[in-house]
């Protein structure tokens, strides 16, 4: 199944952005160049709702899966 994106949030520094799709996973991305820094295999269903807080180390993420799950970076 090829990939497909549903949310898009931004990092606070605009340098990186999430995207949560209909394979259950969150990809993080390099807005500069395009690439796949990072794949989550966040739910057994697709993402529904993903969202970035102000300082951009922490993702939440809704899935059709019935689960919501909070996610920090390092």
């Amino acid at each position: 199944m090829p990939y497909s994106a549903l949310m898009h949030p931004i990092s606070p520094d605009g340098k990186s952005i999430a995207s949560g799709g209909l394979d259950g996973e969150i990809r993080l991305w390099n807005l500069e160049t395009g690439q796949l820094l990072h794949t989550i295999g966040a739910h057994s269903k697709q993402v529904v709702s993903l969202a970035m807080s102000q300082d951009g180390k922490t993702l939440v993420s809704g899935s059709s899966d019935d689960t919501v799950k909070v996610w920090q970076s390092n």
